[in-house]
């Protein structure tokens, strides 16, 4: 029961908690997008989950990067940015492609736009939160793991034991000799 209190009390479900609410930003910025761009003719409905995307996956980068796991200074190429952007990229792929199969399905069920384009958004917003959960533990565990959050630092110490020290420097100075 203490393990699963110290679980739950951890980094992992504060950053949890801040990435689905990036996310959740991210996707009405996308959605937005999305219905906005087609839903007045503007764009394909492939080409509206392009622009859609780009716009939720910029905002998602920069609100997973800086509050979700709080990750400060100039970003590895290697290690965040090319994964960061190769999930973003499938993801995208996936959208387009789902949302040009619910546009022309869409097509054969509905007579009007409007329920066209709420079937269009809906399977755009259905594929966004199939992937949330292993973007989640990609990002966590593989794109921003050992990145230096405090916050992760902090819940380290805690899982260790009661605060254990690992040099002279780290003992306060009081208790010193």
């Amino acid at each position: 029961m203490n393990r699963l209190r110290r679980l739950l009390r951890g980094a992992v479900p504060r950053i949890f908690g801040r990435y689905a609410i990036g996310s959740v930003v991210a996707g009405v910025v996308s959605e937005v997008t999305l219905l906005t761009v087609y839903g007045l003719g503007l764009l394909s409905a492939s080409a509206a989950s392009v622009v859609a995307w780009g716009l939720g996956a910029i905002v998602n980068y920069v609100l997973n990067r800086s509050w979700a796991w709080k990750v400060r200074g100039r970003p590895k190429p290697l290690r965040e940015l090319l994964p960061y952007w190769l999930t973003a990229v499938a993801g995208l792929g996936i959208a387009s492609w789902g949302t040009a199969a619910a546009d022309r399905i869409g097509h054969q069920i509905f007579t009007t736009d409007g329920p066209r384009v709420v079937f269009v958004g809906a399977v755009f917003l259905g594929i966004y939160g199939l992937l949330f959960v292993a973007k989640f533990f990609l990002f966590h565990y593989f794109v921003f793991a050992g990145t230096g959050s405090e916050e992760e630092r902090a819940d380290a110490g805690e899982e260790g034991g009661a605060g254990r020290r690992r040099s002279r420097s780290q003992v306060p100075t009081t208790t010193r000799e």
